[in-house]
């Protein structure tokens, strides 16, 4: 009798406990999306940046790299996606939001043709693309935030 009532309270506190989990993990994320704030923002051409990152990102271009920048002016964001054996990538961005915790950038590299088949303009406002390169990157300048930035780079 003893060790049937052991193994029922032990079933019952394993299953409060991963009960507790889902409505953490739930509440958790209603809080990030309920804050989540577009941030105005523009791809700067490399004849635009400070002296300091464009010899940053001249250095790190062969390799894959993400990083802010911050200066008295602004923030900018930059995202390499390495040396690539042909010259028509472009690196779309997605999606730039603040939350009260981050700063959060998607991206994505895209070759012209696709681009273009998939009818995304870079003339459009709701698609901001870098200059096509064999070293595709993009840098995003938006105001001056004392937040970390995280990366959502495919």
């Amino acid at each position: 009798m003893k060790k049937s009532m052991f193994k029922t309270g032990r079933s019952v506190l394993v299953l409060t406990f991963a009960l507790f989990l889902c409505l953490l993990s739930v509440g958790c994320g209603f809080k990030q999306k309920g804050n989540k704030e577009k941030l105005e923002y523009t791809v700067c051409d490399e004849t635009k940046l400070p002296d300091e990152l464009a010899n940053i990102i001249e250095e790190k271009k062969n390799g894959v790299f993400k990083l802010s920048y911050v200066n008295n002016d602004a923030m900018y964001i930059a995202i390499g996606y390495g040396a690539h054996n042909r010259q028509n990538l472009s690196v779309i961005v997605d999606d730039v939001y603040k939350t009260d915790n981050a700063i959060y950038v998607e991206t994505n590299l895209y070759t012209k043709d696709e681009i273009e088949s998939n009818e995304l303009s870079t003339d459009s406002d709701a698609v901001k693309a870098g200059t096509p390169s064999m070293y595709p990157y993009i840098v995003i300048k938006c105001d001056k935030y004392d937040l970390p930035v995280v990366f959502d780079v495919d």
